[in-house]
């Protein structure tokens, strides 16, 4: 700015009367538009996606109609689910689970979870879970999920849990009903 010092105001009006703003736009915005067109696309933040088909029995136990807790052999069932992981931080996610115990009498339920991963073969998960057809079953469920890598996106899933499911119509008088189930399945990255 030391040499428009030197330039006697009534010239450097002139300067800038000699370039108008519609002849500052048609280089600029032009410009600006070209290159917004041409960029590829910022990666925002996205969603990981782990899809799983598993097995799983256990043992379920109550105090339904007796003083002294006792625990059956847990129906057999198969699940289907859905894990969804933020791809700028892998180690937190929700899940989704369908299940069906097809043994005895069948009966559909669900569950949502939310996963912390301590690294990508190994995690825990907290959630709610329950039974949603022919009988109504609601309550917790805790437990930690193994994932043995079969290859870049296949794995082997091995994933003990404990459920405790207080609410319902199928609780017989004022019982809790426990699962502690062990569910082996494959898992894919989608």
């Amino acid at each position: 700015m030391v040499f428009l010092r030197r330039v006697p105001k009534a010239a450097r009006c002139r300067a800038r009367a000699t370039r108008p703003f519609a002849k500052l736009m048609t280089v600029s915005a032009p410009t600006l538009f070209g290159a917004m067109l041409l960029a590829s696309p910022a990666r925002a933040e996205g969603w990981t996606y782990e899809g799983s088909l598993g097995l799983a029995t256990g043992l379920e136990g109550s105090s339904a109609e007796t003083d002294s807790f006792h625990w059956q052999r847990g129906r057999f069932r198969l699940l289907a689910g859905l894990d969804l992981r933020s791809d700028e931080n892998e180690e937190q996610g929700v899940g989704v689970r369908a299940f069906a115990e097809i043994e005895k009498r069948g009966s559909l339920g669900a569950e949502l979870r939310y996963s912390q991963w301590i690294s990508r073969g190994f995690g825990a998960y907290g959630g709610l879970t329950g039974t949603i057809a022919p009988e109504t079953l609601i309550g917790g469920t805790v437990g930690c999920t193994a994932v043995i890598p079969l290859g870049k996106r296949l794995g082997l899933f091995i994933e003990p849990g404990l459920s405790a499911l207080p609410f319902g119509s199928d609780l017989a008088g004022e019982s809790v009903l426990i699962w502690g189930l062990l569910t082996v399945g494959i898992s894919v990255r989608l």
